[in-house]
């Protein structure tokens, strides 16, 4: 008699039957794994359509070939994906997002402006003959957090008291755009007696006034990423909060030591060390240190096509980003938040803005922007990449013929004019700008509309590296 037979006869039939079930039971609950990828972005890179197209293909994978270099997809494994993001306390707008890519004319869907997810149960049938043995099946649980970028660049503000703050913007106001731009509000605060008792009205109004030019500094004219504090500008749940009146001192009194308490430096000092650990600090607890992954875009076009100042104010955002990832064992945040993230992916959005044959300088260009610190962060232990992707190809590639020979040329929908052109879009750097280039209007990468997303049916021309992102984010787990 075999074993399962002893045992069916000593406790019966269904009571081994219950046991084994169980047993099957906690198994698969080993198999199934949980992974918190965080997304983030400087301003208009490309983070809502990132994350709508992400997850659309995603929830297509099980029946269509569109990710070819996702492995799990690619070899079939994936059974079904499930979306739980109603059980978010603030999900993720993908139906809103998904319907203005797929509508005719197809628009950019609306930019997220706080923290927001998208909750998804990935169905498999693992690769390793071991777990197959185990059960036929497990789960990954994708939890794929949304938040603004301005508020990543909230993070340094930890280490810095108010004086060395103001200190900081005073070197960035002393630079062309902000010190044109800021010039009213500068010589607002000029007037001011800092060591005088504190009055509230008038700090509101330069509160006030500093926010609306945070504004202007990041809109598309000017796109500046360095803007501090973020929630001032993108303030979510903290719109009406006084913790949001906060600026720097530009011309603070040449004696800190005379400060006093109820003073005017004293109120904003105040201010400072409450946003701090009330908004930022309670950020980076509850959400920051749980995360597993991040990825950041940058719009490196932009920035090229913007200028130097525009591409020195990426850069130093950038640096300041990347120090938030830098936590060795010593490091501050490993001392404050005890940071799990383990992979970073940088990628660089609108690879569909260039011909395929500059993908690989957008790779190498946004490695050079940070090579330094990306250095830092492998000697940490955290693995980072750059990558050039596009969400959603929005061009397709053609040919012209020039003086006899033929060059790569892309066919798409001018944004500004509606217009279907073909041009050939420039040539992405593989050093960093000189002067020359700046002054020689070198970078002029056209913006283009939108092509429509369909809702069945994916295909991996819909994209631009999409799959490979995901692998690099996501393949471990399978």
């Amino acid at each position: 008699m075999g074993l399962g037979s002893r045992l069916k006869s000593l406790i019966g039939e269904d009571l081994l039957d219950d046991i084994q079930h169980q047993l099957k039971e906690v198994a698969t609950q080993g198999l199934d794994r949980h992974l918190k990828i965080a997304v983030t972005g400087l301003s208009r890179s490309g983070k809502t359509v990132f994350i709508t197209s992400l997850v659309h293909h995603l929830l297509e994978a099980n029946q269509s070939r569109s990710l070819p270099f996702f492995d799990v997809a690619s070899d079939q494994r994936i059974i079904s994906v499930k979306d739980l993001s109603s059980s978010s306390d603030s999900p993720f707008p993908l139906r809103q997002s998904v319907q203005a890519l797929g509508q005719e004319p197809p628009l950019w869907p609306e930019s997220t402006t706080g923290l927001s997810e998208v909750k998804l149960a990935i169905r498999y049938k693992p690769s390793g003959r071991l777990q197959r043995l185990i059960n036929d099946s497990a789960t990954l649980y994708l939890d794929i957090i949304d938040y603004p970028g301005e508020w990543l660049l909230d993070l340094p503000l930890l280490h810095l008291d108010f004086a060395q703050w103001c200190r900081k913007q005073q070197q960035l106001f002393s630079v062309e755009p902000r010190a044109s731009l800021a010039a009213d509000w500068s010589r607002a605060q000029s007037a001011i007696d800092w060591l005088a008792p504190a009055d509230d009205d008038a700090l509101a109004i330069l509160s006030s006034e500093y926010t609306k030019l945070l504004h202007v500094l990041r809109n598309q004219e000017n796109a500046l990423s360095m803007i501090q504090p973020g929630r001032c500008v993108l303030p979510g749940e903290l719109a009406s909060s006084t913790l949001l009146q906060l600026f720097p001192i530009l011309n603070p009194p040449a004696d800190l030591s005379r400060i006093t308490a109820g003073s005017m430096y004293q109120r904003l000092q105040q201010r400072y060390d409450d946003y701090r650990e009330q908004i930022v600090k309670r950020f980076y607890r509850e959400h920051f240190s749980r995360f597993d992954r991040q990825v950041v875009l940058v719009d490196c076009l932009k920035a090229l096509n913007h200028g130097k100042p525009c591409f020195d104010d990426m850069k130093l955002a950038l640096t300041e980003i990347l120090q938030s990832f830098n936590y060795g064992q010593s490091g501050f945040l490993r001392r404050l938040f005890s940071p799990q993230i383990d992979k970073v992916l940088f990628a660089s959005s609108k690879a569909d803005h260039v011909t395929a044959n500059q993908h690989h300088n957008l790779d190498k260009f946004l490695e050079l922007i940070i090579q330094d610190a990306q250095r830092e962060m492998r000697f940490e232990g955290i693995d980072t990449r750059c990558m050039a992707l596009a969400s959603i190809r929005s061009t397709e590639s053609a040919e012209a013929v020039l003086d006899g020979q033929t060059i790569s040329c892309l066919k798409g929908i001018n944004k500004e004019t509606g217009e279907t052109i073909a041009l050939f879009p420039g040539e992405v750097p593989v050093e960093l700008p000189t002067q020359k280039d700046w002054n020689s209007s070198r970078f002029r990468f056209l913006d283009f509309a939108p092509r429509k997303l369909p809702q069945t049916d994916l295909k991996p021309t819909h994209h631009i590296r999409l799959d490979q992102a995901l692998e690099y984010l996501t393949g471990d787990m399978f």
